[in-house]
């Protein structure tokens, strides 16, 4: 270090390193290797000598003597490097770099303990964190002690000035001149530049009423517009006839499923990240599902189903409101005081009895402030089972959870509707040995035995129920909260499939009245699109209730005719930054990375620019209605 200024050039070594690194050890993640691959990690390496020279040079430009700027700059080192860690086991979990955004899960940190205490254990660990803090340390430590004179020490500093100026401007010119790169793709982006850049993803400052969208989606909700002047400043309120099981004209899943004239009892279970990937009825080939390929064959299986976001928060907010979540500030925390109109009020309203069940803590996203306000009576968390339920990972094991919800309802009046979030499918993904498949120590063999034991509790939980009095009037709807970032066993050809890996769900119906567990193939298949917002709307129109609310989706019983346009066969999904997409059964529309148009299906212009405007206009519509407070009033009118 005779030459050289040693904080600065220390830090500047040992952060590239672990940068580098990193993006090395993504670039193991890909299986198939090409030139475009190689450029783009060395865009990602570019980005890493950037900022490894950032910090080198505000170590060298820090007024404060050589040994207090070694303490000074060492623990802001470590703190970085701590922070790329947690972001490549983010990048691992949900495929991209750690957002901006997730800086408001910091007062919810004790919620990540097991996930935190898993990766601790782990070779990446040493590689991305113990290893390079400690030789940062003890760089610092050997190298600098010396004293040196004014003229040598501006020399020092002159030459390290240079040689960062250099190596970081060069890198930064080459990365960031490259217009065409994906900043989704972590392997062409670093972990700061994506955390900075992300700050503005979905800016906070009010927007003007978006009148060109109002138009729009007016035509998009379905139901009847409320001709009184009191509705006409909440634009997602229609009178909803909900007569499918009354109508002389019955789709064939009413005649299915509209079966008694008592109101039935209704569970929705959210398999946490259960995606359709690695279900055998929807064409996996790894046997993780057993059971709920089994249960197909008794209910309605969707086929072309979708959830409404990529975080448990928008799956949860879809599916009891039937509102496309937002992708800014979290509804369940930014906007909990606005009015809502959700399934659970609605079903209390009619004498349900309601209640959720989870197997973590409730608190964590506001769930425990949100879910009582949408019209849940019951909150039952962690705090609510007894000291020898077994703990998996997150939270209580799924087996406990199910085990605890059984209890639930048989002491509930019914009619009921209750709902169930399970938790072990969610990183760090821990199951009992007797679920381990041994095919590796890897995230995504660990996710795939969490499927497995997800599964067997799912038909361990089914079979329990069938027996009870209470069954027989009973619908089960099993989807999931969100979908997964793990490969996926097989890759995609197109951006079609690249979406469809990442955020396509399951969806069952069973009916107690016509289920028969372990007898002959009864299922019936859909193979329309539709995602979560549906779910609401398909429970009320079972109950052939007419009311008034707020709600974007369409009944999945209603008949499907793609020409209506009050009844349009759409879903929807969307991964801000990264893609979102409007998927028609004749025609399919992706944005990605809020540039790049796919259209797929029907060589129409027309209808794939109508796609565009469509979830366009969504977009705006529903941040629009939640900063005005519009979905719906606060008293009842």
């Amino acid at each position: 270090m005779k030459y050289f200024d040693p904080p600065a050039i220390i830090l500047f070594f040992v952060v590239s390193m672990a940068g580098i690194l990193q993006h090395f050890m993504l670039l193991q993640l890909n299986t198939e290797w090409s030139l475009r691959l190689v450029q783009a990690v060395l865009i990602g390496f570019g980005y890493d000598l950037m900022n490894g020279a950032i910090l080198g040079l505000l170590a060298l430009l820090t007024p404060l003597p050589i040994s207090y700027r070694k303490i000074l700059f060492g623990m802001i080192g470590t703190v970085f490097l701590g922070f790329m860690f947690t972001d490549y086991n983010y990048v691992i979990l949900f495929g991209t770099h750690l957002p901006f955004s997730s800086y408001e899960y910091i007062n919810d940190s004790g919620a990540f303990w097991s996930s935190a205490i898993n990766v601790v254990k782990s070779l990446e660990f040493f590689l991305l964190f113990l290893f390079p803090t400690v030789l940062l340390i003890l760089l610092l430590r050997i190298f600098g002690k010396e004293k040196v004179s004014f003229r040598s020490g501006f020399i020092r500093r002159t030459i390290s000035l240079l040689i960062l100026f250099l190596i970081g401007g060069g890198a930064a010119s080459y990365s960031n001149s490259y217009v065409s790169k994906n900043m989704e793709n972590p392997l062409t982006s670093a972990a700061l530049q994506y955390f900075y850049l992300t700050k503005d993803r979905e800016p906070e400052e009010k927007i003007l009423r978006p009148v060109k969208s109002l138009s729009i989606v007016k035509t998009l909700v379905p139901g009847v517009m409320p001709y009184e002047e009191k509705w006409s400043e909440y634009p997602l309120v229609r009178i909803r006839e909900s007569n499918s099981c009354t109508s002389h004209k019955r789709s064939k899943l009413s005649k299915k499923l509209c079966q008694t004239n008592k109101r039935p009892n209704i569970l929705i279970i959210l398999l946490e990240s259960f995606r359709a990937a690695e279900i055998g009825v929807y064409g996996s080939k790894l046997r993780l599902t057993p059971e709920f390929d089994r249960l197909s064959k008794q209910g309605v299986i969707f086929k072309n189903f979708y959830a409404n976001g990529f975080q448990t928060r928008h799956g949860l907010v879809a599916t009891y409101c039937s509102l496309f979540p937002n992708y800014g500030a979290a509804v369940m925390k930014r906007y909990a005081r606005n009015n809502f109109l959700c399934l659970p009020e609605v079903l209390k309203k009619l004498g349900y009895s309601t209640s959720w069940v989870y197997g973590s803590d409730a608190n964590f996203d506001g769930q425990s402030t949100f879910l009582p306000k949408i019209g849940f009576e019951k909150i039952i968390d962690e705090f609510d089972y007894s000291d020898s339920a077994v703990s998996l990972g997150w939270g209580l094991s799924d087996e406990e959870l199910f085990k605890k919800w059984v209890s639930v309802l048989d002491n509930e009046k019914q009619p009921f509707f209750s709902s169930a979030l399970t938790i072990t499918n969610h990183h760090p993904f821990e199951v009992p040995d007797e679920y381990k498949l041994h095919q590796g120590e890897s995230v995504k063999d660990r996710f795939r035995e969490a499927v497995y034991y997800t599964d067997a509790m799912l038909g361990k939980f089914i079979s329990q129920i069938s027996k009870k009095p209470w069954f027989k009037n009973t619908f089960v709807i099993i989807t999931a909260d969100t979908s997964s970032f793990q490969p996926s066993e097989g890759g995609s050809n197109n951006f079609e499939e690249f979406v469809k890996i990442r955020s396509q769900v399951p969806l069952l119906i069973l009916s107690g009245e016509s289920i028969s567990i372990g007898k002959s193939d009864r299922s019936m298949v859909i193979t329309q699109p539709a995602s979560q917002v549906e779910l609401a709307p398909t429970i009320l129109d079972l109950l052939a209730e007419k009311i008034t609310v707020p709600w974007v989706g369409r009944s999945l019983l209603a008949p499907m005719v793609d020409s209506l346009p009050d009844i349009p066969l759409r879903a929807y999904t969307n991964r801000p930054g990264a893609y979102w997409g409007v998927i028609g059964e004749k025609n399919r529309y992706f944005q990605e990375n809020n540039k790049i148009d796919h259209y797929f299906g029907s060589q129409n212009k027309n209808n794939s620019v109508l796609l565009k405007e469509e979830g366009s206009s969504w977009h705006k519509i529903i941040r629009w209605v939640l900063q005005e407070n519009l979905v719906w009033p606060e008293k009842k009118i």
